[in-house]
């Protein structure tokens, strides 16, 4: 595959999507608040200039985020792609991490993408800025873009979304890739929620949703989590590995334990965390995620495996035979990042 394309500018992507009639954006495998609430918002910056929208991610999205998802979201099968005459990406680092959307960029249909992880492979003429905190950062850019390109009024509900998604990618702002864009961003957004009144949610009504709302589903993966949590390399490497045997005699799902990285990450003294999640869909492939605590560039590791991310926050695959075969993969590459 081609990894060499053009980079585009926020003017040549708001024309693309002001020419377009219907427009197909998607995400990344397992979406997050960032991915979700940054192709809601792009979603409504393209019904501003006048585009039909469909939204698609290769896997459902938890539960606790479906505040974020459209009525439009549906499985994308192969073949669909012919409806649209633009297809987009959004907050996605590297092609394995379209997973089954991967045919999209197979069939040479994907027509851009917009992300802001510093370590990924472009799979199509691109919009990428490792200094955003957050794809909504970026989507934001659009949407102001959009504005003074093609004068609609703001869009109260494209700035919530673009709010949630710069939150959750920060952790409320508490992570390190905030800057001070970061908060002139969120000021202006939190002025243009507060202040609406079309009765949809404040900002913190928001924050409540993200990080205050958990199921029971939620609080018996982070027990499972909890429960699976070991630690090596003298605590500093915290590893949450969950088989499917494990995810199902809990009776839960693969999508309950998008956050299970965040148990080891807690844990004192740990200074890489992981958590290792086997695949329901291919018992030999297995989802990473990780998080550095410290100088390590956990990013660098994942980019290694295909994946990608930032210094502090990545993801990818691993394939193995048995879970203990990729726990050892897993242990030998981030111990070596410590």
């Amino acid at each position: 595959m081609n990894n060499i394309h053009p980079s585009l500018t926020l003017d040549e992507i708001v024309k693309k999507l002001k020419a377009a009639k219907r427009v197909l954006i998607v995400g990344h495998t397992n979406p997050d608040g960032d991915a979700l609430g940054s192709i809601a918002a792009l979603a409504g910056v393209c019904e501003a200039l006048g585009c039909e929208v469909k939204c698609a991610t290769p896997d459902r999205p938890a539960p606790r985020l479906d505040f974020l998802v459209r009525d439009e979201y549906e499985e994308l099968k192969s073949g669909k792609e012919e409806l649209f005459d633009l297809i987009c990406s959004v907050d996605v680092a590297s092609y394995e991490q379209l997973g089954s959307l991967g045919f999209l960029v197979d069939k040479k249909k994907l027509d851009f993408m917009i992300d802001h992880h510093a370590e990924g492979t472009p799979f199509a003429p691109c919009y990428i800025d490792p200094e955003a905190s957050a794809a909504g950062e970026i989507v934001y850019d659009v949407y102001r873009t959009a504005q003074e390109m093609y004068g609609f009024d703001n869009l109260p509900e494209v700035s919530r979304n673009v709010y949630t998604a710069i939150v959750s990618d920060t952790g409320s702002f508490k992570y390190s890739n905030v800057t001070p864009d970061t908060h002139i961003i969120a000021s202006e957004l939190l002025e243009e929620i507060n202040g609406a009144e079309d009765g949809g949610m404040t900002t913190d009504e928001i924050c409540r949703n993200l990080f205050g709302r958990r199921t029971m589903s939620d609080l018996k993966a982070q027990a499972l989590a909890i429960n699976k949590l070991a630690v090596y390399e003298n605590g500093e490497l915290g590893v949450v590995l969950l088989t499917k045997e494990d995810v199902t005699s809990a009776g839960l799902e693969e999508s309950d334990f998008g956050a299970a990285v965040e148990t080891p990450r807690s844990l004192d003294g740990v200074k890489i965390a992981l958590s290792v999640r086997q695949s329901f869909a291919d018992p030999t492939v297995y989802r990473v995620s990780s998080r550095s605590n410290c100088d390590a560039d956990v990013s660098a590791v994942c980019a290694s495996f295909g994946g990608g991310g930032h210094v502090k926050a990545a993801g990818c695959k691993v394939t193995a035979k048995t879970p203990e075969e990729a726990l050892d993969v897993v242990l030998k590459a981030f111990s070596a990042a410590l």
